[in-house]
């Protein structure tokens, strides 16, 4: 027979199998969780031009929304089954240089010549940073001019 432990997340009670709650503990102390990373070899070496086409293809845990012309909409965050998803939860909070960007289609206008590097934190690492606004996650961009002063 299996048990469950009552865990709560944001206000509401959810059972949650032991067994899954060892496994969760036991891999977060065999290594540390860390952001994805672009480096700014791996920008010059792919073959986008602007930020909004770099992030389609090597941001794979977000899904990439365009309007029928081409320009950006939104970006979500890709869920599983059962996830829980608040209204207007599944965004990520996108920083650059550490400016709220609030228009995602400044991406497009953004060229990948003007990017030192991206780090891409998951909702977890990217609450404990930016707080409840980071449920989806952080897409930090640093650009080269703010690098260099």
């Amino acid at each position: 027979m299996r048990q469950f432990n009552w865990v709560p997340v944001a206000g509401i009670f959810f059972a949650a199998s032991l067994s899954s709650c060892a496994t969760a503990s036991h891999r977060s102390t065999e290594s540390p969780v860390r952001a994805d990373f672009i480096s700014s070899d791996e920008i010059a070496h792919s073959s986008s031009t602007n930020v909004w086409d770099l992030l389609r293809k090597r941001a794979r845990q977000y899904n990439f929304a365009e309007d029928r012309y081409g320009r950006p909409r939104l970006i979500t965050t890709k869920r599983g089954r059962s996830t829980i998803a608040l209204a207007g939860s599944d965004s990520p909070l996108v920083l650059i240089d550490g400016a709220r960007l609030s228009d995602v289609a400044a991406l497009r206008d953004m060229s990948t010549d003007s990017v030192e590097s991206i780090e891409l934190q998951s909702g977890i690492n990217g609450t404990s940073g930016q707080g409840t606004n980071a449920a989806a996650g952080v897409i930090y961009i640093h650009t080269k001019e703010a690098s260099s002063s």
